[in-house]
């Protein structure tokens, strides 16, 4: 629902731009270019506002927060015991778990929601729209059938003289009271009954004036503007549209009607439309039509009557020149829920370095990271700390360097200040410059000189304070430097002043809980590895997933998340659902951490349907021959279906069933799949950046 509000909201603002266009460039035309041009131009702000297809233009967005916002705005619980945490189900903060709630059938897609009710009043009151115009055309037009009469002697002579040919009837009615023409598919003119005749000029240029209206197909262009109002109801520029349009449309043919008078009988013209518009008006569907209109139209056709000229050639030119521009601008829609591509250098290359720190945090097996802090990842005096990281350029190359150490502890005295590692870029990828542990400790001060403070035993400490340099050897450069005992309880007093200038750096702590490390993929700030169809592992942005569904639509996104423990291995997966238009195919993949890696399996849009909370999920082939109950299985060929209830069919019908890889009879199939449905829901969440941080902190 939300990409149909999005794509409806597209075409308004193509269309509103483009009718603004047209609107500016009326007094550039004013008189000379034929009232035709004008009135044919409005047929490309209509079908700009029926086609949500074109070059992509889109709107300035609002700058999108960067990483280091993200980070401080998200919010992470005190950590745990990490073994309780690593294991605990992922529960949003605001609502109960799924899993104790079996009653609710359908949790992944709430009965009401407001993108919803947005579509089911659009279509409803743009449905009362039509169906109202339907009506009073129909009405109308059936009044007036069975009152036709045949036209005058005179009449007929006129009609058949300068419609020779036309598809088109003459008539005569009681129940009009100007020449109109009526109906699309068996087009009548209807010429008034009763009353004083129209002089015989005046009555060929009636003629003429509603033969164009049928050559030109005014009628099913009215209906166009019908439809584009229907769709369109809520915008009131289509609407002041619709009343130009039509004003548009009738001067377009008294010029037409214009072209075939002298001079003095284009004065008898409008003084015929100056009589009809004398005469006591019926009402008649804006869908008909009648050659009188009264009111600002009726002035604007007698001006325009009196200013006619014939275009010369730079009418023409300029025609031709208006045309393409409103022609080209036509093909260009907004794009309302643009792609976001990550840009060259924009992703974090220290993103899979702080991946690999929580997942050894986790673990507490700083031997099987020997190129990790082994003081970061396992201190010796137990797990009572939080332990963070923070980007600062320290050397001011506008290059940010990433610093890890302590959040806070009670054991130390400063507070969120300790420094055990430091990581600078060195042709774009992380180096260790800096390793601390417990006697070697580092602070960072106000001015980013880094302050030392290293210990081999009671009364043998020594301080320094350095700068930090890339280009130097060690990354490090000595600005000064005391030690104790050589230099007495002077050395003590200093090297304690620069400990204490060390400032309390805005550490984000390491979430401790395993899914943290999805966060920054579903952020799409960081890539995960999507294994193809050939096995190959490639480099993948989330924002780059639809492209391997849908590669010809701009549509296509993801659009929803489930976070559970597919394989039942103590794991959990995230499952995302790619949509297209309408909610229309698209397809699944499923991110798996493994290792030190978050990989990506894609998966066919018939998997994962109705997916419950203990994996197991619904299939279908395309081709129909097969449908079941299955659970997700992963393996040295990457995702694999294991099949618990399983229906072969043919032509789509039912052939043989099979419940946990035994035959088993219909009746058995069907109490298999009822106690499927029985089992709870998982539940699917908006992808947006705060269920992202709420359900992956």
């Amino acid at each position: 629902m939300k990409e149909v509000l999005l794509t409806l909201l597209s075409l308004t603002l193509s269309g509103s731009l483009l009718c603004v266009l047209v609107l500016l460039l009326r007094p550039v035309t004013g008189n000379r270019v034929p009232r035709a041009v004008s009135y044919y131009l409005w047929l490309a702000v209509l079908l700009r506002f029926l086609i949500p297809f074109g070059y992509g233009i889109t709107l300035p967005q609002l700058p999108q927060p960067t990483q280091e916002m993200v980070q401080q705005e998200t919010i992470l619980p005190e950590r745990q015991d990490q073994t309780d945490t690593q294991t605990a189900p992922i529960t949003p903060p605001s609502e109960p778990v799924t899993v104790e709630q079996p009653e609710i059938t359908q949790p992944s897609a709430p009965a009401i929601s407001l993108p919803g009710v947005l579509v089911f009043l659009w279509l409803a009151v743009g449905a009362g729209f039509f169906f109202w115009h339907i009506a009073a055309y129909a009405r109308f037009s059936r009044r007036v059938r069975t009152s036709l009469a045949p036209p005058t002697a005179e009449a007929l002579a006129l009609f058949e003289e300068l419609g020779h040919g036309s598809r088109v009837r003459l008539a005569q009615s009681g129940q009009v009271d100007a020449p109109m023409l009526l109906g699309v598919f068996r087009p009548v003119i209807v010429l008034p009954q009763g009353g004083p005749s129209l002089p015989p000029q005046a009555l060929a240029a009636a003629l003429r004036h509603e033969l164009t209206h049928a050559r030109r197909w005014d009628i099913c262009y009215k209906w166009l503007v019908v439809l584009v109002a229907s769709l369109h109801w809520f915008n009131p520029l289509v609407h002041w549209m619709g009343r130009r349009i039509a004003l548009d449309c009738e001067l377009s043919c008294d010029e037409a009607v214009l072209r075939a008078l002298e001079p003095e009988q284009r004065m008898a013209y409008g003084d015929m439309l100056l009589l009809l518009a004398a005469r006591p008006g019926r009402p008649s569907p804006w869908m008909a039509a009648p050659l009188c209109q009264k009111g600002k139209r009726l002035k604007a056709r007698l001006l325009g009557i009196k200013g006619y000229r014939r275009p010369g050639k730079a009418a023409i030119c300029l025609t031709l020149v208006l045309g393409l521009a409103v022609a080209c601008c036509a093909c260009t829609v907004v794009d309302m829920n643009p792609q976001p591509r990550a840009a060259a250098g924009e992703s974090d290359p220290y993103q899979p370095l702080l991946i690999e720190y929580e997942l050894a945090f986790l673990q507490q097996q700083p031997d099987a990271y020997p190129d990790l802090v082994s003081a970061v990842i396992a201190p010796y005096w137990g797990q009572d700390h939080q332990l963070g990281y923070v980007r600062r350029d320290l050397d001011g190359d506008s290059s940010e360097e990433l610093l890890l150490g302590w959040v806070g502890n009670e054991f130390w005295n400063l507070d969120q200040g300790y420094v055990f590692a430091i990581y600078t870029l060195v042709d774009g990828q992380p180096v260790l410059a800096v390793e601390g542990w417990e006697r070697s400790l580092y602070v960072v001060s106000e001015d980013n000189i880094l302050c030392h403070c290293g210990s081999s035993g009671a009364g043998r400490t020594e301080w320094k304070q350095y700068r930090f340099d890339p280009s130097a050897e060690g990354f490090l450069v000595t600005l000064d430097q005391v030690s104790q005992p050589e230099d007495g309880e002077g050395a003590i007093a200093i090297g304690e002043g620069w400990m204490e200038s060390g400032v309390s750096l805005p550490y984000i702590p390491f979430a401790g809980s395993g899914v943290r490390a999805y966060q920054d993929v579903l952020l799409g700030q960081a890539p995960f590895l999507c294994v193809d169809g050939s096995g190959q592992e490639v480099p993948t942005l989330l924002p780059d997933i639809p492209l391997a569904f849908s590669p010809y639509s701009s549509y296509a996104s993801v659009t929803e998340f489930a976070i559970l423990d597919l394989d039942g291995d103590g794991s959990q997966e995230v499952v995302l659902r790619v949509t297209d238009v309408a909610n229309d195919m698209g397809g699944y993949v499923v991110l798996r951490q493994e290792g030190d890696e978050i990989m990506g399996y894609p998966s066919h849009w018939r998997t994962f349907w109705y997916l419950k909370t203990d994996g197991t999920f619904t299939y279908s082939y395309t081709a129909g021959t097969e449908d079941g109950i299955a659970s997700a299985r992963f393996g040295e060929d990457g995702l694999t279906l294991e099949k618990h209830i399983r229906c072969e069919m043919e032509a789509w019908e039912p052939k043989a069933f099979e419940v946990d890889g035994r035959p088993v009879s219909q009746t058995e199939y069907e109490a298999a799949c009822s106690a499927q449905d029985q089992k709870a829901d998982a539940v699917w969440y908006e992808l947006n950046e705060t269920n992202i941080q709420q359900l992956t902190a």
